[in-house]
């Protein structure tokens, strides 16, 4: 404990120097200053480094380091902060003996399998020339990226009352989404999350990202008896629905299916659960704005002058979805070409459907080794929920369950796992579900 003074003293010392030497550029000097301020904060408090990486997974700026025709290569306030604050916890653990660098959880070996696997396979698509190293390499880190949140809320979190401020941050975060999001209505343009980039916003990665926040909304508010919070939950609610409307996401709209019938089978208050779908569904035919029912019904419409319509059986697709299919059946036709590992990650370049990416890039091993992640995921979540007496803990553990399930039907039509939007809020959702089962284990202990 004495050198934690020392420690902090050696950084002042630090700030000191780079302020009095004059030898780095003005706006250089202040981004150091603010990265060793937040490493400092992230040695002395992980609790406040998280909430600043909660309200920064969605509210962050893009930094544009490179661009081309199709697409932007950009980095996130979080691709800063994630660091240092990896770093801070690195710094814990060389300090604090007691403090672990990954504790064992059920999620280790799928992880760390997926991972390996994911760089054996795109080591192999550079060797043969089909994999750009720094494109593999920078999507490969942003899955490992997801992975350390995950870890450093595992490890961190020692406290059923961190858990619920952590998680009060996440809905404030989703809550001011959702109002920059209904701020867009007027403009005509589908909603999308703030600062997405020159070439515009990303409505289904808007969308994915609420499927997920309506669940975990709809599961505390299932389970928690305070009527005020209860209200506030309702008040949330409403707001995250009417943006994922207007986020014209089918994807997402889908996503609601799977998501409400397992809130529905699994829940205690089925009555207020069907009362409250059956006046939503009400609502939604007979308030329904033009834009939404047009978006709906021009699924299935072909488009004049459009020549690449998929039609299957008496179905016709209009561009977006027709393109989708036509993406996924050249994703069936190159898979077969290499069906163990496939091309490595970005070895075929950009395929908008989440399993097809998987099988494409990582083969079927790489696919089995995903779904086996997913089952981790689903049998911890279930686990948690079945334990937990603590309605806090029990409604994030069923929102989770939920919006699992939601997202893996959004996948069909998005890359939902590697998301950034999407994946960093679900990464730490699931390691503060571990942390209340793993604290609810303990308190048994305990008590036995």
């Amino acid at each position: 404990m004495g050198n934690i003074p020392r420690f902090i003293l050696i950084l002042f010392v630090l700030l000191l120097l780079i302020l009095g030497t004059g030898l780095f550029p003005f706006k250089t000097t202040l981004a150091l200053l603010a990265g060793i301020i937040i490493f400092i904060v992230s040695f002395m408090s992980t609790e406040i480094t998280l909430y600043f990486l909660i309200f920064s997974m969605l509210l962050s700026p893009e930094i544009i380091v490179a661009s081309t025709p199709a697409r932007e290569i950009s980095l996130r306030l979080e691709d800063f902060l994630l660091p240092l604050l990896i770093l801070g916890w690195f710094a814990r653990i060389a300090v604090y003996k007691d403090v672990q660098l990954f504790s064992k959880t059920p999620y280790n070996k799928p992880i760390i399998v997926y991972i390996f696997l994911s760089i054996f396979a795109t080591g192999l698509g550079y060797i043969s020339g089909r994999v750009s190293i720094l494109s593999g390499s920078l999507f490969i880190l942003k899955y490992i990226e997801y992975f350390m949140i995950f870890f450093i809320v595992a490890n961190y979190v020692k406290d059923e009352e961190e858990i619920k401020r952590l998680g009060t941050a996440i809905l404030i975060t989703s809550f001011l989404i959702s109002v920059y999001a209904i701020y867009q209505i007027p403009s005509g343009e589908r909603v999308t999350a703030p600062f997405e980039g020159r070439y515009g916003g990303e409505p289904n990665t808007l969308g994915g990202y609420l499927v997920l926040m309506i669940s975990i909304t709809l599961g505390l508010a299932l389970t928690l008896k305070e009527g005020l919070k209860r209200l506030l939950l309702v008040g949330l609610l409403l707001l995250q629905s009417v943006s994922l409307l207007y986020s014209l996401s089918r994807s997402s709209w889908l996503g609601l299916i799977p998501m409400y019938g397992i809130l529905f089978v699994l829940s205690e208050r089925k009555r207020d659960l069907l009362f409250g779908g059956i006046i939503a569904l009400l609502l939604l035919v007979v308030l329904s704005p033009a834009v939404v029912s047009e978006r709906y019904s021009s699924t299935f419409q072909e488009s004049p002058g459009f020549e690449r319509t998929v039609r299957i059986g008496r179905l016709t697709f209009d561009p977006s979805a027709s393109e989708r299919i036509t993406g996924f059946k050249d994703a069936i036709k190159a898979w077969k070409k290499k069906p163990v590992l496939g091309y490595g990650v970005t070895g075929k370049g950009f395929i908008d459907g989440q399993y097809f990416r998987i099988l494409v890039e990582v083969g079927l091993v790489g696919l089995a080794v995903f779904l086996w992640l997913v089952y981790t995921i689903l049998k911890n979540l279930w686990l948690s929920f079945s334990a937990s007496s603590d309605p806090y803990l029990r409604g994030l553990s069923l929102g989770l369950i939920a919006g699992t399930a939601g997202i893996l039907v959004h996948s069909i039509g998005a890359n939902s796992f590697i998301i950034v939007r999407i994946m960093e809020p679900y990464w730490l959702l699931v390691g503060l579900v571990f942390s209340a089962y793993r604290l609810n284990k303990y308190k048994q202990s305990i008590s036995v």
